[in-house]
């Protein structure tokens, strides 16, 4: 992602590179934005892991986590 994370971005969804949906942006803050997880959504232990995130339902993501950013979605990058 080439910007840092701005109010439009808000209430936008965050998909994984695969396309499956696991929130929406809550709040934004420069390079980061807090998300808040959908909780009927089981996330993998390899998303988990790349993002750094436990059990809480809201977490962060930094822009360098971001493969595109679009009007509807916020798509992570694929870290295989």
């Amino acid at each position: 992602m080439a910007r840092n994370f701005t109010d439009d971005d808000r209430d936008k969804n965050v998909v994984t590179s695969e396309g499956n949906r696991i929130g929406t942006i809550d709040d934004v803050n420069d390079d980061r934005a807090t998300v808040k997880r959908d909780r009927d959504k089981s996330l993998t232990d390899k998303v988990k892991d790349m993002l750094g995130w436990d059990d809480d339902d809201s977490n962060e993501i930094r822009n360098e986590h971001v493969d595109t950013v679009n009007d509807d979605e916020v798509r992570l990058r694929d870290r295989r």
